[in-house]
């Protein structure tokens, strides 16, 4: 993405590793993603205002640190089904400073839009 400042986590030294010989990822912009300590990490690499899109699979606990990791007016989109299938629920709280959700199963859209999942 043009213009675009990317955070990610990852489960291992080795993943960190490939991100940042591969696309030149900032270490201090890579958390671990088997741990909410990345929240407390996100939030103090970007001076407590977060994130404007996460791209999410985690679930759990994990899910709920990264909400809380949106900025205000930012998005959330959830790839992982756990929790829909699960019936989770989100911390309503959080949508006040105008957040959005939107959630996206890939396995449905390869099936029904296939030219969207080509490009």
């Amino acid at each position: 993405m043009v213009g675009a400042e990317i955070y990610t986590t990852v489960s291992s030294e080795k993943k960190v590793e490939f991100l940042v010989r591969e696309f030149g990822i900032s270490r201090s912009h890579i958390f671990n993603s088997r741990s909410v300590s990345f929240e407390k990490d996100l939030m103090r690499e970007t001076n407590g205002k977060g994130v404007d899109l996460a791209l999410n699979s985690l679930s759990g606990e994990l899910l709920h640190a990264t909400w809380r990791c949106i900025a205000k007016w930012g998005m959330m989109v959830e790839i992982g089904k756990r929790d829909l299938l699960g019936a989770g629920k989100l911390d309503m709280e959080v949508f006040l400073a105008n957040r959005s959700y939107r959630c996206v199963d890939i396995d449905e859209m390869c099936k029904e839009r296939p030219e969207m999942v080509g490009r």
